[in-house]
């Protein structure tokens, strides 16, 4: 259970919003769903007993008319709403966890450093928790020497089984975007958020990371982007700006700009999934004005037909 009330709300709006990505417009909850929500919010409680209460507006939830019991004539017929296939409450994590690991990895090679974190993880218990056999750690790939290090969201299942970030659509899709702005694959690394996939799912196959398995994974992270030592890092979506930068403000008004992550340039910007999920020529032309950015802080030339991907005519 969380015992944040705020952090659940957290996790609860971020999963209606993956939802509503996901194609999902009406969703169904229960009575005592209900009461628990708005005790959330601190509102207050109902009475313990009331008068019958008047027929109830038509919900979200499809609604079936029925007919009286007995033939007598009464004066309006009760609206019940159908049950809907029971969608089970965002699931979060039943066990606390703890306070972000501190370490020091020693001077050397870039190798032998990205191994000897490789180690640290493997040792941790906190992330053996989180893994099923015959799952590792899951940490960033691509050149050590990288210019660009993009950050991810934490991996999915299909990330976990291939063991490498970014596989599957979002990661093609963020290579065609590579691609189009001609920034070489032996100048970048790939990293995730997390080093483990969050659980327990949902009905929909993941759920977002809380505030505190953010915190945890973020010196792992960190010490990646230490390794590297790129020259700019990428947060791409709300789940990478948040590990690095913080919750304000929201990837929507930080999308575009500039941030300081310890003296090296951090843009955010909108992850893949996001194009996956609206990939209108306005939402494309919006990631590709922040890819033309980072394009103009490595020093790549831009051509004038490169200016006008996904422009509006």
């Amino acid at each position: 259970m969380i015992d944040d009330p705020a952090e659940a709300l957290d996790i609860l709006l971020e999963e209606l919003k993956r939802q509503k990505a996901a194609g999902v417009r009406r969703v169904s909850i229960t009575a005592d769903s209900l009461t628990a929500l708005k005790a959330l919010a601190g509102a207050p409680a109902a009475p313990a007993a009331q008068a019958a209460p008047a027929p109830a507006k038509p919900s979200a939830a499809p609604v079936a008319i029925r007919p009286a019991v007995t033939p007598t004539p009464a004066p309006a017929r009760p609206v019940t709403p159908v049950a809907a296939a029971p969608r089970p409450a965002v699931a979060v994590p039943t066990a606390p966890i703890p306070d972000a690991p501190i370490f020091t990895l020693a001077a050397g090679p870039k190798a032998e450093r990205m191994q000897a974190l490789r180690q640290l993880i493997d040792a941790c218990g906190e992330t053996q928790k989180h893994l099923v056999a015959p799952q590792r750690a899951l940490l960033g790939h691509g050149s050590l020497d990288a210019k660009v290090v993009f950050v991810g969201e934490a991996p999915t299942i299909v990330e976990m089984e291939a063991g490498q970030a970014f596989a599957g659509e979002s990661g093609e899709l963020l290579q065609k975007i590579l691609s189009a702005a001609a920034i070489n694959q032996a100048d970048c690394y790939f990293a995730p958020v997390m080093v483990w996939r969050p659980e327990p799912p949902t009905q929909y196959g993941k759920r977002p990371p809380t505030a505190r398995e953010l915190a945890f994974n973020l010196p792992y992270l960190r010490a990646q982007i230490d390794v590297i030592s790129p020259r700019v890092v990428v947060a791409l979506g709300a789940q990478a700006f948040e590990a690095l930068h913080g919750r304000t403000p929201t990837i929507t008004q930080a999308r575009g700009q500039w941030f300081d992550l310890g003296g090296v340039p951090l843009l955010a910007t909108f992850h893949p999934n996001y194009l996956l999920h609206s990939p209108s020529a306005s939402a494309k032309r919006t990631v590709w004005e922040d890819f033309l950015l980072l394009m103009e802080k490595l020093g790549l030339p831009i051509s004038e037909k490169q200016r006008g991907f996904f422009a509006t005519k």
